[in-house]
């Protein structure tokens, strides 16, 4: 048998037709010159090995890196929150957050300050809801992209209830997830098993919004954001291989 050939990737140059070739050729987020792809949800959200079917939408170089801090946060704050082996595993020593922290002091010390006693006696974390609110908000919004077709502005989307261990959704949202009269839940699209799924949906309730996107995050946090309302866009649905 012969030798395996390895294979490595290079980028093609600004001269390739070949470069922007599927790629709408602006970003989704804020309009301009899209010269990479954005995935949605992040990596930073997932676990390796990454799922082979993961979405991209268009995105500059900058909306591409612009969360990505904020990634990191919402990922360290879900390996403190979490009963789930896999991500306290990422705490212990060697582990991926534990090597995270330690290569960035300053933002130890800011998870470290973050930490309290609850009157239980439990130890609790103070969370930057907006950096949090800042990451689902840019998922939600890719995913109503991919779903409905791009034309909606970033800002007509934004947090709106969150609920973590110990917590329950309030009525008008947690009604949200059932068929009635059928009383029967509906079914999420899942990304990767136990690690992220999504689904969209209107509340049967009193809401503020026409949609809400539903996400579990490591079977740990979910989170809703308010979404506006679908538009009939074909032309516009943007070209990724489905889930």
């Amino acid at each position: 048998m012969g030798a395996k050939t390895r294979q490595f990737e290079l980028p093609l140059g600004p001269g390739s037709a070949r470069r922007f070739r599927g790629l709408n050729q602006f970003c989704v987020y804020c309009g301009s010159a899209a010269d990479t792809r954005e995935h949605v949800p992040p990596k930073a959200l997932l676990e390796e090995p990454w799922p082979i079917n993961l979405r991209t939408v268009p995105a500059c170089q900058p909306c591409n890196r612009g969360w990505s801090s904020h990634e990191e946060y919402l990922a360290v704050v879900l390996a403190h929150i979490s009963d789930s082996p896999r991500l306290t595993a990422k705490l212990r020593e060697g582990g991926a957050v534990d090597r995270a922290l330690r290569g960035s002091p300053k933002f130890d010390d800011r998870i470290i300050n973050a930490l309290s006693e609850h009157s239980d006696g439990r130890v609790q974390i103070s969370l930057e809801i907006e950096r949090i609110a800042a990451v689902t908000q840019k998922v939600a919004f890719g995913l109503h992209a991919l779903r409905y077709g791009h034309g909606c502005r970033l800002a007509s989307f934004a947090l709106v209830a969150m609920a973590g261990p110990g917590h329950t959704l309030p009525p008008e949202f947690a009604g949200a997830l059932w068929n009635w009269p059928g009383v029967r839940k509906k079914r999420w699209t899942e990304v990767q098993q136990g690690v992220f799924s999504f689904i969209f949906a209107k509340t049967w309730m009193a809401g503020g919004a026409p949609l809400y996107c539903f996400m579990k995050l490591q079977d740990t946090l979910l989170a809703v954001v308010s979404c506006p309302a679908p538009i009939a866009r074909a032309k516009r649905r943007l070209a990724s291989p489905p889930w």
